[in-house]
């Protein structure tokens, strides 16, 4: 890493796509994501925020990024295909994780 880098500030936005990630380090985090919502809310077009904590070597940061109405449809739509998912994996009598799984040729008590 070169000098110019470590002394980059962490909030500059330095992606061609136009996406102004909020990027600080961890305070107390319930202040610290408060804060980043509020400024994600903030840019044009927002209507939702994602917000995420990345690890790093010297420091955990969270970064946050304010979503487009296109961008939280998109979102949603994988919640609602997780959430689909899950319902078919839950009726699905045959399958079965540990405790839960029934033994061939035994009765329900």
């Amino acid at each position: 890493m070169s000098n110019d880098d470590a002394n980059q500030d962490p909030t500059q936005n330095n992606d061609p796509d136009g996406v102004q990630p909020i990027v600080t380090e961890v305070l107390p985090i319930t202040d610290q994501i408060g804060r980043h919502v509020m400024s994600a809310l903030h840019s044009p077009g927002s209507v939702a925020v994602l917000t995420t904590i990345v690890t790093g070597i010297n420091s955990d940061r969270i970064v946050s990024v304010g979503l487009t109405p296109e961008q939280m449809a998109g979102v949603q739509a994988v919640i609602e295909s997780i959430a689909a998912e899950d319902e078919e994996a839950a009726a699905d009598e045959e399958r079965c994780i540990g405790f839960q799984c029934r033994v061939p040729g035994t009765k329900d008590a």
